[in-house]
C-alpha cells in the first residue's frame, strides 16, 4: 500500500526560494487583516481568561449539564470545549444547532448561547426559549440583539471585542464554554491548562505564521491543497476539529471541503474513494491525536489513509502537538486557521469575503 504523506514530520527548513506566503503576499489578498487575528489567537485565549476571571458566573446544581446552542464557529466552540474536557467530564456536555430547546432543557440545565454578531436568529430564539423554560442561561456577543435581550431580561452576558470576523474570535467562546462547564460542575477547572496552551500556541505561531519559512507545515499544506477539493477526517476528540478545518477552508479559503468522522466513515464512505473518475483530484487529511484517541481508532485511521492513498488520491497525516489535551486540540485549530488564510492568498481571494452568506441573512431577515 502507498503510505500517506506524514505532514506532521515536516517542519521549518531552508524554504523554497521566493515565498508566495510571506506576510506581504498574504496581506495583498487579505485587506481586512484576517491573518493578524489568526496570529492573535494565543492573545485571544488570554483575553478570554481575563474577561471570565472578572465576571461572576451563575452557580448551582445542574444535573442536566451544559448545553451550548449556536451555529457556525459558535457551535463548534462548544464541541471543541467538550473535546478538550474529554473523559474529565462529570456531567453531559452537548452542542445543539436549532431554534427550539429540547424537551429536557429547563431547571437544572445550564445553557450557553454564543453569537458574535448578536443577531443569529437561531441563537436568539433558543436563548429566550431556554430562559422561559427555567434554564440558567448565559450569552456571549459583541453586541446586537442578543446584548439587548440579555440586558432587558437581566441575564448574564459575556461581552467580547467587536470588529473582527466571527470565525476568528472562536477562542472566546471556547474559553467561556470551558468556564461554564466548571460552573455547572460538568468539568474540571481548566483555566491553568488553557493559559499554558496559549503560551504553547505562541511557539506555533512563530513556526507556522507568515514570517515562518516557506516550507513550514501550514504553508506546505496550503500549497498542497489550494487547488484540490478536500475531505478531512477526524476521530474522537479530533472530530470537531475536522469540522473546523472544513468550515475554515469553506468560508476563509473559498474551497470545496468536507469533514467526516472515523470510525463511521469506514462503514460506507470509504467505498467512494475506489470509484472516483480522477482520484488525484481529491485529497484526504487525517487529524491524529494519538495521546487522546483510542489506539484501535488510530490504527483504523492509519489503515484508512493507506487505502485511500492506494487509490491514487493524495493524503496528508497531521498530528496534534502539545503535552496537554488543550494544547493538542488547540494546535490543530490554529493550524486550520493558518492553512485556510494561506489557501485564500494562493487563490488570490479575499478571506473575509462572505457576500453569499450576507445575502442569505438579508433574505432570512
Amino acid at each position: 500500500m502507498t503510505s500517506p504523506t506524514r505532514s506532521d514530520e515536516k517542519g521549518p527548513g531552508a524554504g523554497h526560494g521566493d515565498d508566495p506566503l510571506a506576510r506581504p503576499a498574504v496581506e495583498r489578498a487579505d485587506p481586512s487583516g484576517m491573518i493578524d487575528d489568526v496570529v492573535a489567537q494565543p492573545a485571544h485565549l488570554r483575553e478570554a481568561l481575563a474577561l471570565l476571571r472578572d465576571m461572576e458566573l451563575p452557580g448551582g446544581d445542574f444535573p442536566g449539564g451544559l448545553v451550548v446552542c449556536g451555529i457556525g464557529g459558535s457551535a463548534l466552540a462548544g464541541e471543541i470545549a467538550a473535546a478538550i474536557i474529554g473523559s474529565r467530564a462529570h456531567r453531559p456536555l452537548q452542542t445543539v444547532r436549532g431554534y427550539r430547546p429540547e424537551p429536557w432543557v429547563g431547571r437544572g440545565t445550564f445553557v450557553f448561547c454564543p453569537s458574535y454578531s448578536g443577531n443569529a436568529d437561531t441563537t436568539l430564539e433558543y436563548f429566550a426559549a431556554a430562559h422561559a423554560a427555567g434554564a440558567t442561561v448565559v450569552g456571549l456577543t459583541s453586541g446586537g440583539r442578543l446584548a439587548e435581550l440579555a440586558d432587558r431580561r437581566g441575564l448574564p452576558l459575556v461581552r467580547v471585542p467587536a470588529g473582527s470576523q466571527p470565525r476568528t474570535m472562536t477562542s472566546f467562546s471556547i474559553v467561556t464554554a470551558l468556564c461554564l462547564a466548571t460552573a455547572a460542575e460538568a468539568g474540571p477547572d481548566l483555566r491553568d491548562e488553557v493559559a499554558d496552551a496559549a503560551d504553547f500556541l505562541d511557539e506555533l505561531v512563530r513556526e507556522w505564521g507568515p514570517e515562518a519559512p516557506a516550507d513550514s507545515l501550514a504553508k506546505s499544506l496550503a500549497r498542497a491543497l489550494h487547488e484540490t477539493p478536500v475531505m478531512i477526517y477526524g476521530s474522537g476528540p479530533t472530530t470537531p476539529v475536522a469540522h473546523r478545518w472544513k468550515t475554515q477552508l469553506n468560508e476563509t479559503g473559498k474551497k470545496v471541503a468536507f469533514s467526516s468522522e472515523l470510525l463511521e466513515a469506514d462503514h460506507h464512505e470509504l467505498c467512494t474513494w475506489g470509484h472516483l473518475r480522477d482520484p488525484g483530484s481529491w485529497a484526504g487529511i487525517f487529524l491524529e491525536n494519538r495521546a487522546d484517541q483510542h489506539p484501535r481508532a488510530v490504527r483504523r485511521m492509519e489503515l484508512t489513509a493507506e487505502i485511500i492513498a492506494d487509490t491514487g488520491a493524495p493524503t496528508h497525516w497531521v498530528s496534534a502537538r502539545g503535552a496537554t489535551r488543550a494544547q493538542r486540540i488547540l494546535s490543530l485549530v490554529l493550524l486550520a486557521d493558518f492553512v485556510s488564510v494561506y489557501t485564500a492568498a494562493l487563490s488570490k481571494v479575499d478571506p473575509s469575503d462572505i457576500e453569499l452568506i450576507s445575502r442569505l441573512n438579508r433574505l432570512v431577515g
